[in-house]
């Protein structure tokens, strides 16, 4: 097979000097283009920017603000759009998000470099198991990228990851097959009669959930999959409003910067940069963007950047796993984490089918934790184990409630997310009801 590198994908094995070089030239064109944006202009009046070092004296921008200002922050006219996308609307109002055939051009390289780095190449096959449809950009962007690499594309959607017989017709025996898809819900996928059916299977890419612990190692849903499935198990990372890709190949620690596309950074509470290899808020300044050009952007998202050298031989930052939302960190009884925490317990026991984790209020102090639990087999065996991982593990003894498919289902519909979420966060719009009820517990 034909492992072709894209022009961006190169530039990931660059010295570091010369990327960079070519880093600062993108940013101080787009801040340029971004300029010429009614939002920006407005913001970035006075300011002298000639290098990539005088980032910090740009100010932050979040979706919030840019939902307010409509087109204000498009930087092309109507007759460029040429796709509408939306992010998800978990954490509020969907943002509009144009693209222009720039932008598409330039989604398409960034995919097919991640894609690479994963190890898809000319002539494999990409089961893409995932929406294209209801604005989303993933399943989009992920045949873009395969298409600029030469790779063949089933675009099947969700259900058939969790019927095994419909996944395993797809596979290929004469190429390398890779298969994209929210990894949780490959979890319950029952194995076939002949496991060697998955021997065609190179690797699963996982999105949209994360795969690997604070300290770079597999979680427990990253092993449950390798144990399931016995390839390699990969994430990527990526936001809507940036168009920018964060991937990992199986040797890699964390998903590589793709400095010709993106400049990340990673800030405290304040505002204020932080050290490589600490937990902080992923900022992400978008390289080349047209239709919705973007400076310091706020994903909300929680990581660390880590720079030293990558087994891979790639000289560029990797962001490490995502750990949760800043505005998602729970306090239950003195104790600190987010929901990703919980998720890591969830999938660690195969007595789970399904679940939804809800946070309300409690007072300001603590929150309080209900999980709603579809159980796959032995209920009671199943929520001892829950209890006792969760003390251990977390520090915390949440509520368990066992819930039918149909509950959860309600659960879900209820939050008006366009994703069906497994975290409802009711820490603000709890009823008096609801706190009452919290207050007895």
């Amino acid at each position: 097979m034909a492992n072709i590198l894209t022009a961006t994908g190169r530039r990931l094995f660059w010295p570091v000097p010369r990327w960079r070089a070519v880093q600062e030239k993108l940013f101080l064109r787009h801040v340029a283009h971004a300029g010429r944006t009614e939002f920006y202009r407005r913001r970035l009046a006075g300011e002298k920017i000639r290098r990539l070092a005088d980032i910090t004296a740009l100010p932050l921008s979040d979706k919030h603000q840019l939902s307010a200002a409509g087109e204000a922050a498009f930087g092309c006219s109507p007759q460029e759009i040429r796709e509408w996308v939306t992010t998800s609307g978990t954490m509020g109002k969907p943002l509009r998000v144009p693209l222009t055939k720039g932008d598409l051009n330039r989604l398409a390289e960034n995919e097919a470099a991640a894609l690479g780095i994963a190890g898809l190449a000319t002539g494999d096959n990409l089961i893409i198991a995932v929406g294209m449809d209801r604005l989303f950009v993933a399943g989009l962007a992920y045949w873009l990228g395969a298409q600029r690499l030469g790779a063949a594309c089933w675009r099947v959607g969700t259900p058939h990851v969790a019927q095994p017989e419909l996944l395993c017709s797809l596979l290929d025996a004469g190429r390398r097959n890779f298969l994209i898809t929210v990894p949780s819900l490959l979890v319950h996928c029952p194995p076939p009669a002949d496991r060697r059916v998955y021997h065609a299977l190179a690797a699963i890419i996982g999105i949209g959930e994360p795969l690997r612990a604070a300290d770079g190692s597999a979680n427990a849903l990253a092993k449950r999959l390798a144990t399931n499935f016995s390839v390699p198990v990969l994430s990527t990372y990526a936001s809507t409003e940036t168009c920018a890709t964060f991937a990992e190949g199986p040797v890699c620690r964390g998903g590589h910067l793709n400095p010709a596309l993106a400049v990340v950074e990673i800030i405290d509470a304040q505002g204020r940069p932080i050290d490589a290899g600490r937990v902080g808020e992923v900022v992400i300044t978008p390289l080349g963007v047209e239709g919705l050009p973007l400076l310091r952007f706020r994903t909300g998202d929680m990581a660390a950047l880590y720079t030293e050298p990558c087994p891979c031989g790639r000289t560029t930052p990797r962001l490490g796993p995502i750990v949760g939302r800043r505005e998602q960190l729970l306090k239950v009884r003195g104790a600190s984490l987010f929901p990703a925490a919980i998720f890591d317990v969830l999938h660690s026991l195969p007595e789970i089918r399904d679940y939804v984790v809800v946070v309300r209020r409690r007072h300001e102090l603590s929150d309080v934790v209900t999980i709603h639990v579809q159980w796959e087999r032995d209920a009671q065996a199943g929520r001892e184990r829950l209890q006792q991982k969760a003390r251990a593990w977390l520090k915390i003894s949440p509520r368990i409630v066992s819930a039918s498919a149909l509950e959860l289902k309600a659960l879900r519909l209820s939050s008006g997310s366009r994703k069906p979420p497994k975290f409802l966060d009711l820490r603000h719009t709890t009823s008096a009801e609801d706190r009452r009820a919290a207050a007895s517990r």
